[in-house]
């Protein structure tokens, strides 16, 4: 897999994630559900670089 294809499934991901916390999730809750996924996108992201980087 390439880094291009695995970051594309990773935001695909991130965005359908942006949604579903949008319509489930209380208003008080939203910005805190939004920080914490934009953190695990970004460890996603330094975890598939650094594997294809070794590979």
């Amino acid at each position: 897999m390439t880094y291009k294809k695995a970051f594309s499934i990773g935001y695909f991901v991130l965005l359908l994630s942006f949604i579903v916390v949008y319509f489930l999730l209380p208003v008080d809750q939203i910005f805190n559900a939004i920080i914490t996924l934009t953190v695990l996108f970004g460890l996603y992201q330094f975890v598939i670089f650094k594997k294809l980087k070794d590979h």
